[in-house]
């Protein structure tokens, strides 16, 4: 049976309507603590077991990571003998209005021998979390960055929770493509501005090397001579239900100076309190360099 355009229009408002009752039932802050908890699970089971069966564990089957270019994360832990020593906790988390997509992200830890003293190498990790049919939180995405031993650890846990409803949910995912195409076409221009110009308040910049940027002054410090032209390349993205929180990840290339650099990229996008599209995290992971 052929539906009409209106008929059509009237089941896309019946799916807003339910996805909004959905979202409604959604208690915000027992949703990141759970979210918050299956990372820690992560960790834990990864300090019993190794990080290898901890990952098989935890991925869902289409999972990405990134060795250094993306790939299905389930099919490489599954055939890789490799099982890194790796610690990691969770500092900060946000999720979206409904509780089925969120992210976790903090410092980690990188050991060359498990009978080592002292970490061989530091960074901080980035995981996306979705739920699966059954509601349990799986890793849909999983991506880090090394960079210098921080001077103050980490300890405390914050989160970022959505506190309004969707302003406008029926243009919610053209607004987004509006987004990121405009996005897209100020990082061909600068690389610094672009980002900044669709920053919210508490993004986080993580580049390899550097500790991460928290927040718009930090980020402004950080890219302030990143006067690089970018061109990304989306590989594949993702969104909640209804669509508030998104993330994108792809491969860039960059200029500057006539000096070409080339790697990876994710960036996580929600909807903030006035309605609009934000970057909420943007990494750039360039490529090692070959001998």
């Amino acid at each position: 049976m052929i539906l009409s355009r209106l008929s059509k229009f009237f089941l896309f408002l019946a799916f807003l309507a339910l996805a909004g009752a959905r979202a409604a039932d959604v208690d915000p802050g027992k949703a990141v603590g759970s979210l918050i908890a299956a990372e820690k699970a992560y960790a834990k089971l990864a300090g019993e077991k190794g990080f290898r069966e901890a990952s098989l564990s935890v991925f869902a089957d289409d999972a990405v990571i990134f060795t250094p270019n993306a790939v299905n994360g389930k099919k490489f832990w599954r055939e890789t003998k490799d099982d890194p020593a790796i610690t990691w906790r969770p500092t900060f988390a946000s999720i979206s209005r409904s509780g089925d997509l969120g992210y976790t992200t903090g410092p980690s830890e990188f050991w060359k021998s498990r009978d080592a003293k002292n970490p061989d190498g530091f960074g901080h990790f980035v995981t996306i979390w979705r739920k699966d049919m059954k509601g349990v939180w799986k890793v849909a995405l999983d991506v880090g960055i090394n960079h210098p031993q921080p001077q103050e650890p980490e300890t405390e846990i914050r989160t970022y929770l959505p506190n309004s409803s969707l302003v406008h949910p029926q243009s919610a995912d053209a607004d987004l493509e509006k987004t990121e195409r405009n996005f897209a076409e100020s990082l061909n221009d600068d690389e610094g501005d672009a980002i900044i110009d669709h920053a919210s308040d508490d993004i986080r910049v993580y580049r390899r090397g550097q500790l991460p940027a928290v927040g718009s002054t930090a980020a402004k410090k950080m890219l302030a001579e990143e006067d690089a032209k970018t061109t990304r390349t989306p590989l594949g993205v993702g969104n909640s239900t209804p669509i508030d929180l998104a993330y994108e990840y792809g491969e860039y290339t960059s200029e500057r100076d006539n000096t070409a650099q080339r790697g990876i990229y994710v960036c996580i996008w929600r909807i903030d309190s006035d309605g609009q599209w934000r970057l909420a995290l943007d990494l750039q992971k360039s490529a090692p360099e070959k001998p």
